[in-house]
């Protein structure tokens, strides 16, 4: 599933090549990644011009404006196999459910498992849509996180991925921060020290950064606008390593399943 990284890095193309650009044509091919109709999304965005691009966790909100009519903004989440790209020359597949034209520039959007969604919301900023979602990572404040985190009794590992408490986290980088901060999965935040919490913020951070550099992590299909894969599975401590060497102290990477999810560590680097 594309994490905070990789939707980061679409945002970011998003507004290099598409800022000023007027949405001109829509065609859908599947209703069903959308939050409404294809007419009424037609009839919200078309003939208006992307002017501005918000990212908050895993979600991404487009704001539409032509400077008459109301504004537009189209919140899309990409969840498990979602990709927006552009590629010269490309010719759509069974999987590409809407091609944006912006222009004359066509943007694809596909989606294998068709659970991504793209709805007409009410805010650019704050949609209601998106109420229930904790702040980004990335923007957090220790000492809000603090509160929302610190008393929990379920597993670290649980509480990270947890999008209420702060959004944007995902199976791979909380399993590669916890593996940096030292802490193991099932460690309960109420049994840590606050600079224990600390390190795990302060490392979660570095390390949804680091990957945004490096344009993101693909293991399956996460591309990029351009249709290339992101490279920071090459940098990847223990995510999806289970059994194998770990690559500071040599112990076996163990692997487990946490709040139905696979977790791996290394018992060694991170003690319970």
């Amino acid at each position: 599933m594309p994490e905070l990284p990789e939707v980061e890095n679409v945002a970011v193309a998003l507004r290099e090549h598409l800022t000023g650009r007027t949405l001109t044509g829509l065609k859908v091919k599947c209703t069903k990644v959308l939050g409404q109709c294809g007419t009424a999304t037609r009839r919200a965005l078309l003939g208006k011009a992307l002017d501005g691009v918000h990212r908050h966790g895993k979600y991404l909100v487009l704001n539409f404006t032509d400077g008459k009519r109301p504004d537009a903004q189209l919140m899309i989440h990409l969840r498990m196999t979602g990709q927006i790209f552009i590629l010269e020359g490309y010719i759509p597949d069974k999987h590409v459910h809407l091609i944006f034209d912006f222009d004359g520039l066509p943007v694809h959007y596909r989606d294998i498992r068709k659970f991504g969604r793209l709805l007409l919301v009410d805010d650019p900023i704050n949609p209601t849509a998106i109420a229930h979602v904790g702040p980004d990572m990335l923007l957090v404040r220790f000492n809000e996180w603090h509160r929302r985190i610190s008393h929990r009794k379920a597993p670290m590992k649980a509480l990270l991925l947890d999008q209420g408490i702060a959004a944007g986290l995902g199976n791979i980088y909380v399993d590669e921060s916890l593996f940096l901060a030292g802490i193991h999965p099932l460690a309960k935040p109420v049994d840590l020290t606050r600079p224990q919490l600390q390190s795990v913020l302060r490392v979660c951070k570095k390390v949804l950064r680091h990957s945004i550099k490096h344009g993101g992590t693909t293991f399956m299909n996460y591309t990029n606008f351009h249709g290339k894969p992101g490279n920071f599975q090459s940098k990847l401590h223990v995510y999806g390593r289970g059994g194998e060497a770990c690559d500071v102290c040599g112990e076996t990477i163990e692997r487990i399943q946490i709040a139905g999810r696979s977790s791996c560590f290394c018992n060694n680097c991170q003690p319970l």
